[in-house]
């Protein structure tokens, strides 16, 4: 009953209504505090620790938010989304000079979730957002791991230095990825 009120105050207050895209839009100010330490070469790791794990935390909690208000909708997905990879990409490019993880790395990302919107657009033509992806959604914990990991622990750190060495693996598993979501293509419907 609790749930169902919340609901109707939801529908009913455009404010209360936005706070799952405010949680998502968040990420975009985080990318951009995150590349601005960056390019003034702040070394202190507990900024981008905490902007790693605020940024992780608005997106584990924005789509549930948005479900229990009832205010999910297609293009909340889509901002969700294009929000995490802004993110991660900015913060991933930034640590890439470092040589804290391969240039490939945040490349491959980026042609992976380009993949996912095309595919979203094209194949999932009818839905109302993109479509889900089981690859996908791990591939945003993957991300994310590998943000927070850089964060706390840079190379020539023991949990950075563990990030880089599998950066090969990760890139495999970005190309799974990227092979799935082209066999969409070629399978018989």
């Amino acid at each position: 009953m609790a749930s169902e009120g919340l609901k109707g105050r939801a529908r009913g207050n455009a404010t209360l209504g936005q706070i799952p895209n405010g949680l998502s839009a968040l990420r975009f100010a985080l990318a951009a505090i995150w590349i601005d330490l960056a390019a003034h070469d702040h070394q202190g790791r507990a900024a981008f620790t905490i902007i790693a794990i605020v940024a992780a935390g608005s997106d584990f909690i924005d789509g549930r938010i948005a479900r229990r208000l009832g205010v999910a909708s297609g293009s909340g997905r889509w901002l969700d989304g294009i929000a995490d990879v802004t993110f991660v990409l900015a913060a991933l490019f930034c640590e890439a000079p470092s040589r804290a993880i391969p240039f490939y790395i945040p490349i491959l990302i980026a042609l992976s979730f380009s993949q996912y919107a095309i595919d979203s657009i094209v194949i999932g033509a009818r839905a109302a957002g993109p479509i889900r992806s089981r690859l996908g959604h791990w591939g945003g914990i993957i991300n994310y791991a590998l943000v927070i990991t850089l964060a706390i622990a840079p190379s020539p750190a023991l949990p950075g230095t563990i990030v880089r060495e599998l950066a090969p693996v990760i890139a495999l598993f970005y190309i799974a990825a990227i092979s799935e979501r082209a066999w969409l293509y070629y399978r018989p419907r």
